[in-house]
């Protein structure tokens, strides 16, 4: 008999221990909420503006040279202008675009051929090279 009260003994001391043991219940209500922290809004970035007229200097036919560049920034947001040296006069740009802080020109050149002028602008300064078949050099100079 006692091997047939071995498993009532283990059943009465589970049960007592159930009734001595405290258990805890949770409730959430309502809707749950999430919050996101604020994202950090990006440091403005200052809009290169190359309008105006920009003295520059290069190097063309072995000759250093000043050249004044003129641009202006169209209504429907393209760019136009002219280029100009003592020696050659003045000549209008056939195609100027800016990308971010580089702007790139291209215009007639006195042998036929077309030149190209790429600038990088920062600020009031600008820095690239200029090139045309045969021809080219860099090219640095500032906003008047």
């Amino acid at each position: 008999m006692r091997a047939s009260l071995l498993p009532l003994v283990a059943l009465a001391l589970v049960a007592t221990a159930c009734k001595s043991t405290t258990s805890t219940e949770t409730v959430v209500s309502g809707t749950p909420r999430v919050e996101s922290r604020p994202t950090p809004a990006p440091a403005p970035v200052a809009e290169t503006n190359p309008a105006g007229k920009w003295t520059l200097g290069l190097v063309a036919q072995g000759q250093s040279m000043e050249v004044t560049l003129e641009l202006v920034k169209l209504p429907d947001g393209n760019w136009s202008g002219s280029i100009g040296t003592a020696a050659f006069g003045t000549i209008g740009l056939s195609k100027a675009t800016l990308s971010g802080k580089v702007l790139t020109a291209t215009f007639p050149v006195p042998t036929g051929d077309m030149g190209t002028m790429v600038l990088t602008i920062n600020g009031n300064l600008a820095e690239g090279e200029w090139s045309m078949p045969g021809d080219g050099s860099k090219v640095s100079g500032k906003k008047n």
